[in-house]
């Protein structure tokens, strides 16, 4: 039997929780065919260019240092946060750390988390509280007011997440109220991502892909 994430106070623990991962060991059977059938209205609702999936991520960065670099060759989970209410935001972090430690039980070890925090004032104030809250091993990145707006770029918004191959390629943008962890959707398109290869990713697309990123020129054996 599952337990309740230590990191939430009691009172928020969920309950039914080995309820919902028995509940959620079902829909992965059937949920991917379904996600990618359904992605304009669901996945990808509130992106005005559907043509994102299978593309890869557009450049962003903060304070020169652009994360999706390094991401390259894993399953990348970008997570737009917004801090608004303590114990929600709390919460929602919690629960980002036990899906990874479901992940890792299921042998899907190749699959990093970031989070991206919006750029107005509140939430630059609640940067700090937003780290300390963060599962081990789960960055997160802090917008600047002037730079260019990340979730902007993104064609992203509050709660978003956005799923992409090892090409770093987009497979699933999942937006309120489907991207709610107590929901299975963004389990289900993680371990989709990781087991279905949806966009056709390849060894040698991952190497021009970072070649890409990197902004130099690359060789094939063959040269």
């Amino acid at each position: 039997m599952l337990a309740c994430s230590p990191c939430a106070p009691k009172y928020l623990c969920c309950q039914g929780e080995t309820m919902g991962s028995l509940l959620m060991l079902w829909l992965f059977a059937a949920l991917p065919g379904l996600l990618w059938a359904s992605h304009s209205t669901l996945i990808v609702e509130g992106d005005n260019d559907a043509s994102r999936i299978c593309k890869p991520a557009p450049q962003w960065d903060i304070k020169g240092y652009a994360p999706m670099r390094d991401l390259l060759g894993n399953v990348a989970v970008v997570a737009l946060l917004y801090p608004a209410l303590y114990l929600v935001f709390h919460l929602f972090i919690c629960r980002i750390g036990g899906l990874r430690d479901r992940l890792n039980r299921s042998n899907m070890t190749e699959v990093s988390f970031i989070i991206v925090n919006e750029r107005d004032a509140h939430s630059r104030a609640m940067y700090w509280e937003l780290k300390r809250s963060a599962p081990t091993g789960v960055p997160v990145f802090q917008q600047q007011p002037l730079q260019n707006d990340v979730w902007e770029a993104l064609d992203g918004d509050k709660d978003d997440f956005l799923v992409y191959d090892r090409c770093g390629l987009l497979t699933f943008h999942i937006v309120m109220p489907y991207s709610f962890l107590h929901h299975p959707f963004v389990e289900a398109a993680i371990r989709a991502t990781y087991q279905k290869n949806i966009c056709n990713c390849t060894v040698s697309d991952q190497w021009k892909n970072v070649c890409e990123m990197n902004e130099v020129q690359c060789y094939s054996s063959q040269n």
